[in-house]
């Protein structure tokens, strides 16, 4: 178990590599990352091309070029999981005087990777693959914290009963996935899609008693993060999310 496990870990280091390799090969065309509804995994034979890869060497060579893309293609359409976070029943709206945010993450690529998700130096939970999860709080100001390889921020000003929305994503690191934290923002490329990822992913809430033992174990590096974050430097990581990208 524990060798499949560290299998499991260099896959989801070495594969994004793999497929940019792959690209630049152009082993892959513009179908080759579509998945269909429901996750349903696509026909590797639509997607490489049998005569291209037979033109670029040996039969054996080409088979182990290929691997690597099935292997891909089962693992993107996968979810994440974790000890500190459960399904639940989604939640319709904020509360009467909250604010309500989703934290998106509508990719199952590197979903063994769970992304902490911070309000200041409170723990809020995990983003994981093909996963969101919602977070009820107070209007006004708040500053989000994305923690991978990378630290992002985003600095929100809520509006109490208003819905947000953030979007994480996987990025290539060096020795870990770094993030992407997206905040959606009116017309931005996220705003008209959120409706779809709430059908479409899984809906997770956070095991309260296990948050509280993250933050205890976490918290005072969470503070030297925002630290940077207010710092010169660290603010070009944060993003803003304003008042009016609620709805």
């Amino acid at each position: 178990m524990q060798s499949f496990k560290s299998l499991l870990g260099l896959l989801q280091r070495t594969l994004p590599f793999v497929l940019i390799s792959l690209e630049r090969q152009n082993y892959i065309n513009d179908s080759a990352m579509m998945v269909k509804k429901k996750f349903e995994i696509v026909d590797v034979f639509k997607i490489l091309s049998y005569s291209q890869l037979l033109k670029k060497g040996g039969m054996m060579k080409n088979y182990l070029r290929i691997i690597p893309f099935v292997i891909l293609i089962v693992i993107v359409g996968c979810a994440g999981s974790s000890q500190y976070m459960v399904k639940t029943t989604p939640i319709e709206g904020p509360s009467s005087g909250k604010a309500l945010v989703y934290f998106m993450r509508p990719s199952g690529f590197g979903f063994a990777i769970n992304f902490q998700i911070w309000d200041s130096d409170h723990f809020i939970g995990l983003s994981q693959a093909k996963s969101y999860f919602a977070y009820q709080c107070d209007p006004g100001r708040h500053l989000f914290i994305g923690i991978a390889e990378n630290k992002r921020g985003v600095e929100a000003d809520l509006e109490a009963g208003r819905s947000y929305y953030i979007i994480t994503q996987v990025r290539m690191g060096g020795w870990r996935a770094r993030m992407a934290f997206i905040p959606v923002t009116r017309g931005s490329e996220f705003w008209d899609k959120v409706g779809a990822y709430k059908t479409e992913l899984n809906s997770i809430a956070p095991k309260e008693e296990e948050l509280a033992k993250w933050e205890a174990k976490k918290r005072a590096k969470t503070q030297q993060i925002i630290s940077f974050l207010e710092t010169a430097e660290g603010s070009k990581y944060v993003i803003p999310l304003g008042k009016e990208d609620g709805r």
